[in-house]
């Protein structure tokens, strides 16, 4: 019977996130086709903006929920409370990426000339859409923890509705300089449905803001600190390096090579269903789960599936890249030979980010400052030899970072499993 709810779980989710991900990606190759290069140049830096505004709100605390919550998912009020007082911190950490980001938002926007109205409209609009997404990651982190699966898949699907309406009615009117605004008030009212459908479902489970008493807000506050502490380094470092090919093009390069960076990044996408399956049913168990045989078996088949799938992605991009292509229009056409780079940093920097999640939600932080070293040494390296002259050379950055990353979580996790099988052995010998 377990079996069977956990079958059903993942059929759910992962039929709702592949359906999401399928229109999803539909919706993004529509706004590729139907946006100028121009305007899809400016498209792609401000998505990188807000992907980068975003993550510095995290600097380690998006991964504290779940070790902080543990094995006391069950109680309702520990996990509200917990999780909200994680929340409050990732919106002060919100506040001060603006000091970050509006500086390299306005040398950027200078250096290409991009001073008409609907760019600073798109602009707004965008700042917006990322305090709506705050509210639906807290939602969301809620909801999965407490094991509201249904309700999940439900706004999921509502959402996806939603948004490919919107940009649907957008593709229907004529391109022109505010195409690139009417995108982003689309993606803005499709994070304010989202957060609509949201409060219903914590209404539906009757779910109400919980304050943490002092004790317990001292204790997350401990564990805040003990889990977070590693990876505050690491995590501001990460997500710099999340849109480090944006960055550099952006900074050193045309409109025309930015728009293709962001054209053969949204091939990409179908990729984020593996890490949303994770997100909701996958990292949950290994959080709750007790120490044992059991759950090492269950790491090893999680990350078997999840690298299988990927190569399969991977090797349909060098098999028929011809095809990939046709869904980007003839616009791309000449960026055909550089879809597999696309598709291996991409494949690469998604399970080390599942070998990451893997540790942190058991609570292992450790020795994650050295990532740092490691990665700079292999981004130093592929400029010393390539340079960052070609949107090829950016690529190539793009999978040195990517497998740098790739390298050394892995290794933190195979030190953590054997570390855990010794331990496990020595106890039975006693």
């Amino acid at each position: 019977m377990n079996f069977k709810r956990h079958l059903g779980r993942l059929l759910a989710v992962g039929g709702v996130e592949s359906l999401g991900v399928v229109i999803g990606g539909i919706a993004g190759l529509l706004i590729v086709n139907v946006l100028p290069k121009d305007q899809y140049a400016q498209y792609t830096f401000l998505v990188s903006c807000l992907t980068l505004m975003h993550s510095i709100t995290d600097t380690g605390l998006a991964h504290t929920c779940l070790p902080i919550v543990g094995q006391r998912a069950h109680e309702v009020p520990w996990v509200i409370g917990a999780c909200r007082h994680v929340f409050r911190y990732r919106w002060w950490l919100l506040m001060l990426g603006f000091v970050f980001v509006v500086p390299y938002w306005v040398v950027t926007s200078q250096q290409h000339g991009w001073n008409a109205s609907g760019y600073w409209l798109a602009t707004a609009l965008i700042a917006l859409s990322l305090l709506f997404s705050m509210r639906v990651d807290y939602a969301a982190t809620v909801l999965t923890i407490l094991g509201h699966i249904s309700s999940l898949t439900r706004v999921g699907f509502y959402a996806i509705g939603a948004r490919t309406a919107l940009v649907l009615a957008v593709v229907a009117l004529p391109v022109t300089q505010f195409s690139l605004s009417g995108f982003m008030a689309a993606t803005l009212l499709a994070a304010m449905i989202n957060v609509w459908f949201y409060s219903k479902a914590f209404r539906s489970h009757s779910l109400e803001p919980v304050r943490l008493s002092t004790d317990d807000a001292k204790k997350v506050n401990g564990d805040l600190i003990r889990i977070a502490k590693p990876l505050m380094l690491p995590a501001i470092f990460y997500q710099f390096q999340g849109v480090i090919t944006v960055f550099i093009v952006s900074l050193f390069g045309t409109a025309d090579m930015l728009a293709e960076v962001g054209a053969l990044g949204r091939l990409t996408m179908m990729l984020v269903v593996f890490d949303k399956v994770a997100g909701v049913l996958v990292f949950p168990v290994i959080a709750k789960a007790a120490e044992g045989k059991q759950l090492m078996n269950r790491i090893v088949l999680a990350h078997a599936v999840t690298i299988g799938g990927m190569a399969l992605v991977l090797l349909s991009a060098l098999i028929f890249p011809q095809y990939w292509m046709l869904l980007l229009g003839p616009q791309y056409k000449g960026q055909q030979d550089l879809l597999w780079m696309a598709f291996l940093a991409s494949l690469l920097i998604s399970c080390a980010n599942f070998a990451f999640v893997t540790l942190t939600s058991r609570g292992n932080t450790g020795r994650q400052t050295l990532v740092i070293p490691f990665v700079l040494m292999f981004q130093v390296a592929c400029v010393s030899i390539f340079g960052v002259d070609t949107l090829r050379d950016v690529l190539a950055l793009g999978i040195a970072t990517s497998l740098a990353h790739f390298l050394y979580q892995y290794t933190m996790l195979i030190v953590w499993f054997n570390a855990a099988r010794r331990e496990r052995a020595s106890a039975s010998d006693t």
